[in-house]
């Protein structure tokens, strides 16, 4: 039972990974190719920056367009999310979501090249600690991004799979978070600039663990879990 459980769930994943590539390339055919498209549990959560809401909108139905079809199928995505999908303050018309944050165009345009670096490839630790084991170029690219915006506060967030117990985890976050703060200070970024931020497993970016085992020891690792494990930049005030 358990492995039949496991075949479906990779099967279910592996639906929803061809839907975000198709969206994806919905996107970048339409001329949005940096807009990005990206798996939230159920959702397909869409998130960038335009140069004005009905920008994003067009963005927004150029995602959805890609995978019409497909939106609420079984294994599928159940909803698309724009709301992440942020665009200068004044812009004229308006994204179909709740809750996009306007952003000044300075301030979009830094968030967006920090976007880039830290997506560049992936910071890694070794298993359990904050010591980073891989990744030191894409701390670099995050440095240059940083040392360019530096009229902004940049937070450094940590978050971990929803493995093992919330406490250590909120732990393990707080101290990989603070491990990153020290290395782009050690490339330059200066110290006031950057704030670390462990959030554990609070914000998780996908279920990972759908059988509902989270917490029993020695299983293996997923790509589900791994897409909860990240380090994310933001910008979070002016400097």
């Amino acid at each position: 039972m358990a492995i039949l459980m496991w075949v479906t769930y990779q099967k279910l994943d592996r639906l929803q990974e061809e839907s975000r590539i198709l969206a994806q390339k919905g996107l970048a055919t339409s001329g949005y190719d940096y807009i990005s498209a990206e798996t939230r549990d159920s959702r397909l959560v869409v998130q960038g920056f335009a140069v004005d809401a009905a920008t994003a909108q067009a963005a927004c139905d150029a995602a959805v367009g890609a995978i019409v079809g497909r939106i609420g199928l079984p294994g599928a995505f159940a909803s698309v999310d724009c709301a992440l999908i942020r665009y200068p303050a004044g812009s004229i018309g308006g994204v179909s979501t709740t809750n996009a944050k306007p952003l000044d165009a300075a301030q979009a345009n830094c968030q967006s090249r920090l976007d880039a670096a830290g997506k560049s490839g992936i910071i890694q630790f070794e298993k359990g600690k904050s010591v980073v084991s891989a990744g030191q170029s894409v701390l670099d690219r995050v440095a240059e991004a940083a040392k360019s915006c530096g009229d902004y506060q940049i937070e450094i967030g940590s978050h971990t799979d929803t493995g093992g117990p919330a406490n250590l985890n909120q732990a393990l976050s707080e101290t990989r978070a603070a491990a990153v703060r020290q290395a782009l200070i050690a490339k330059g970024v200066p110290a006031n600039q950057v704030t670390a931020k462990g959030y554990g497993e609070s914000q998780p970016l996908v279920n990972d663990f759908p059988d509902g085992k989270g917490d029993v020891p020695g299983q293996p690792d997923t790509p589900l879990r791994q897409k909860n494990r990240r380090i994310e930049f933001r910008i979070i005030a002016d400097n």
